[in-house]
């Protein structure tokens, strides 16, 4: 089931000033009408960066296999521009499939893990990983990281292809997960920067005592009682 597409954009020139703020909320609107597999096979790095080049008119609207056609024609729809045939340059619109993993063959080497973008594939290192089917969107960016040939593809939505094979509520799901998981890696990144900068700041030094008059005072008394003992008989 296709979205529903937004309302469309002003065709006014709009002030200087917030023509940035123009582009931003039409490539929210973009955003909505693209399915979220984050796949890249558009040729940016997430749905999102997509949305920006079309809002800025730097990429044109035929570039997502996973919309196919009718993606296509919603995308038109609200820019009011004339329909395209998808590029195949970027791929062919196809019926979504999910992956799975053989069970005997895995390693547990987590490349997959870390090359899924929403979070769909769980395990720990050197233990059998599993794909949780009703997240995965079928991107294949973990197929080319096995190094054991152990993922495999099967159809997921019984031949249909584009928006017939995938809900809005899927593409908002996904979305979501995609969201979180930049989140998690951007506190991990800047808590691993935290932890290398602390370990390369050089250690404190403690102020000399004659700095400190207190301190000065405790060190002058042990001094003095230093000296008694040695003057003591022994």
């Amino acid at each position: 089931m296709s979205p529903t597409v937004p309302s469309s954009h002003p065709t006014a020139t709009p002030p200087e000033g917030v023509a940035s703020l123009v582009r931003a909320t039409l490539a929210e609107r973009i955003d909505a009408l693209l399915p979220q597999t984050q796949c890249t096979r558009c040729g940016y790095p997430d749905c999102r960066a997509y949305a920006e080049a079309v809002a800025s008119g730097e990429a044109p609207l035929n570039q997502c296999p996973p919309g196919g056609a009718e993606g296509i024609r919603l995308l038109a729809q609200l820019l009011g521009q004339p329909e395209l045939p998808l590029n195949p340059q970027f791929g062919d619109e196809g019926p979504r499939r999910v992956v799975y993993i053989e069970e005997a063959t895995c390693i547990g080497c987590t490349l997959c893990i870390q090359a899924c973008p929403v979070d769909a594939i769980v395990g720990a290192p050197k233990r059998m990983h599993a794909v949780v089917e009703a997240d995965c969107t079928g991107c294949e960016l973990c197929l080319p990281v096995c190094p054991m040939d152990c993922i495999a593809l099967e159809d997921a939505s019984a031949g249909a292809t584009g928006w017939a094979a995938w809900s809005p509520a899927q593409a908002d799901a996904a979305r979501a997960r995609y969201a979180g998981r930049q989140a998690r890696l951007a506190r991990d990144a800047r808590e691993d920067d935290e932890r290398l900068a602390a370990k390369a700041a050089p250690p404190a030094v403690e102020a000399p005592a004659a700095d400190d008059p207190k301190r000065a005072a405790i060190a002058a008394a042990l001094a003095r009682a230093r000296v008694r003992a040695k003057a003591r008989p022994q």
